[in-house]
């Protein structure tokens, strides 16, 4: 297996890790009215916060992992995926996809290193 490769395959898998770590159930709960994200076609988006009055205005900083970007009720990410062109997912559910294309990254790096 190639230098980078390796690297690479170890990245994905300590992210897997780490979005299952955030999956497994826990002693803990979460609002879930507060756990929407927005994603556009490259993945999750972060945004910044900045108090405007009674509100807060969001602007995108990028993009980041799914259980580590801004989390907002649903009518607020549908909101903001209506402005940035992207879509607003249940974190959990965009935490078990990403996992899952790190996954199919994994396995596909393996086999092209493999041959």
């Amino acid at each position: 297996m190639t230098h980078p490769a390796a690297t690479l395959i170890a990245e994905f898998r300590a992210a897997v890790d780490e979005i299952e770590a955030r999956l497994a159930p826990s002693a803990c709960a979460t609002i879930a009215s507060h756990n929407w994200i927005v994603i556009d076609d490259f993945g999750p988006l972060a945004f910044t916060l900045t108090p405007e009055g009674r509100k807060h205005r969001a602007t995108c900083t990028g993009h980041g992992r799914a259980h580590k970007v801004n989390r907002f009720t649903r009518e607020d990410a549908e909101r903001l995926a209506a402005a940035c062109n992207a879509r607003a997912a249940f974190w959990t559910d965009a935490a078990h996809e990403e996992a899952a294309t790190l996954r199919r990254h994994i396995a596909a790096l393996e086999a092209a290193s493999a041959a």
